[in-house]
């Protein structure tokens, strides 16, 4: 007589009778197999170097006004307006060596998180559906966005004394600016100017995830259609050249169409487009699958090499546009320069490969020493959201307070800093033990 553990007639009866639990955590490993933990990493430390950048552009260029720049403390009430603005070390349009540190790291993280957000998504949407991932969207994206509008930006306007501080005054500021916030964010310009601020970057990820949503879709059910096949295109072209100069000339073509009309500012004018392309192509890389990270591998050092070259490029068009005076870097010359000369299409082509090069090297090397986890990159990756939504208004608690302290240039950014890091720590560590929280800031 048989044993009825000897053999099963109905494998999957077996597979069933696996308790769901167990199944999640398989489930879980097999994803994990495939995981990319150098981009994991390097979304960590991008949006990392985004709290000492706001903290130094708020020292170096009084971007957060005059009152809370700790390096103008000194000079008196009346004649802080006129210093800010005769003196160029406190305008965005400085040059000295800090300002031009600051102008460089500028013009490639963010492109580089808007291709990481990219590639999120060609991971993500390997396992679910259309539906699933507009879900997903709306709760990671636009959830974090309306609460930390309404609250980050209230605190923000209560630091920088906006706000009428009795119970009643900042009753009213917060409820009529929940109002005004909800209302008027989809503004051109204006609306995330005023009622986003640094949110801006969730709401540009969640209008181009909804744009490319037919794109993904058709994709993930066809990898090996022509629809992908095009996309791919430019990773499969002999000697790298698709990626090595038709991507960035294509990143170029929308800063000569849009870069003359709008000056790119917190995703706006050229950037929307720009961003939006960096945002694909880092779907792109993804879906691409060997032939993005072959390239990468074997490029590395020709990449790494043409990177050096195209920052020394990227530091003369900046120091053309402090003498000059014409935003070849910012965009909007239309009315001085005309819509087009040969420079401005010289700075569009060097200011697209400046970014996409410096893309390609983060990338690269991220890929050769930062693919392997870690037991705290889980953590960190969680703690990457409530940083960023909270850390503006911390920002400026902490120049108001390196500036009282009397402190600074470098010590005010490494006060500010190190403030700012800690507070955001320990409101992470607050918020995601509660259910509710950790929706309402996108912890996964």
């Amino acid at each position: 007589m048989k044993s009825h553990c000897s053999e099963n007639p109905h494998p999957s009866l077996l597979t069933l009778q696996i308790p769901r639990t167990i199944r999640s955590v398989v489930n879980e490993y097999q994803v994990d197999l495939t995981r990319r933990y150098d981009i994991d990493w390097l979304r960590v430390i991008l949006f990392g170097l985004l709290i000492p950048f706001h903290v130094a552009i708020g020292v170096y260029w009084s971007t957060y006004g005059t009152e809370i720049n700790p390096n103008i403390g000194d000079i008196s009430d009346e004649n802080t307006e006129e210093f800010a603005n005769k003196n160029n070390d406190y305008t965005s349009e400085s040059v000295d060596f800090t300002s031009m540190v600051l102008h460089w790291m500028h013009q490639w993280r963010l492109a580089a998180l808007f291709m990481i957000s990219g590639m999120g998504t060609a991971f993500a949407f390997k396992r679910r559906t259309w539906k699933i991932y507009l879900t997903e969207r709306c709760k990671r994206l636009l959830i974090p966005m309306f609460f930390g509008a309404w609250t980050m930006g209230f605190a923000g306007s209560v630091i920088m004394g906006n706000e009428t501080i009795t119970p009643a005054g900042l009753t009213y500021g917060f409820l009529f600016g929940i109002i005004w916030r909800s209302l008027s964010f989809w503004i051109p310009i204006y609306g995330k100017l005023i009622a986003l601020g640094h949110l801006w970057f969730l709401w540009n990820l969640f209008q181009y995830s909804l744009i490319l949503l037919p794109v993904f879709h058709i994709v993930r059910n066809n990898p090996e259609g022509s629809i992908s096949g095009i996309l791919r295109a430019p990773f499969r072209m002999r000697t790298g050249i698709g990626a090595l100069i038709i991507i960035p000339l294509l990143l170029s073509s929308t800063e000569i169409l849009f870069k003359p009309w709008f000056p790119g500012y917190i995703g706006v004018g050229y950037e929307w487009f720009w961003f939006f392309a960096f945002f694909a192509i880092g779907y792109i890389c993804i879906i691409s699958k060997d032939e993005y990270y072959q390239l990468i591998e074997n490029q590395r050092v020709t990449i790494t090499i043409a990177t050096l070259i195209w920052t020394i490029a990227f530091v003369w068009l900046r120091l053309e546009q402090h003498d000059t005076g014409i935003p070849y870097v910012d965009g909007g010359w239309v009315g001085t320069e005309g819509f087009h000369s040969r420079m401005t299409v010289v700075a569009c082509l060097i200011h697209s490969f400046h970014a996409w090069f410096w893309c390609l090297t983060i990338f690269s090397w991220g890929s050769h020493v930062l693919n392997r986890n870690h037991r705290y990159l889980p953590y960190l990756n969680q703690g990457v959201y409530p940083f960023y939504i909270v850390h503006m208004p911390l920002t400026f608690l902490g120049l108001r307070l390196a500036s009282n302290l009397g402190l600074r240039n470098h010590s005010a950014v490494i006060f500010a800093t190190f403030l700012v890091i800690l507070t955001c720590w320990l409101f992470f560590e607050i918020v995601k033990r509660f259910k509710s929280t950790r929706f309402l800031y996108g912890i996964k």
